[in-house]
């Protein structure tokens, strides 16, 4: 049996998507350290039957949306510095 991703890799966020969601959200800026833990904890989880794992919506072009029983989002952003584009990460659940 496939079940969904309980993590969705993305580029592919923007503020008008909260406009017809109804719960509340959390957004928590991680690191790329963090994201790695993430992905290796789901593939673990996902071995074990709990969820289907994490899924990159980068590659793959996955239509993003955010919903109550949704995937939590891994959001990469590019973001100019003094040192140049550096890639920020932020985590985005919806919370009931």
């Amino acid at each position: 049996m496939n079940k969904a991703p309980r993590y969705l890799l993305t580029d592919q966020f923007d503020l008008g998507m909260l406009s017809s969601l109804t719960a509340d959200i959390t957004l928590t800026e991680i690191s790329l350290a963090d994201v790695c833990q993430l992905i290796e904890q789901a593939e673990c989880d996902k071995k074990l039957g709990l969820h289907g794992g994490w899924a990159d919506a980068v590659k793959n072009k996955t239509v993003v949306s955010l919903q109550p029983d949704g995937p939590i989002l891994i959001v990469a952003r590019p973001v100019q510095t003094d040192e140049g584009v550096l890639m920020k990460w932020v985590q985005v659940e919806v919370v009931d």
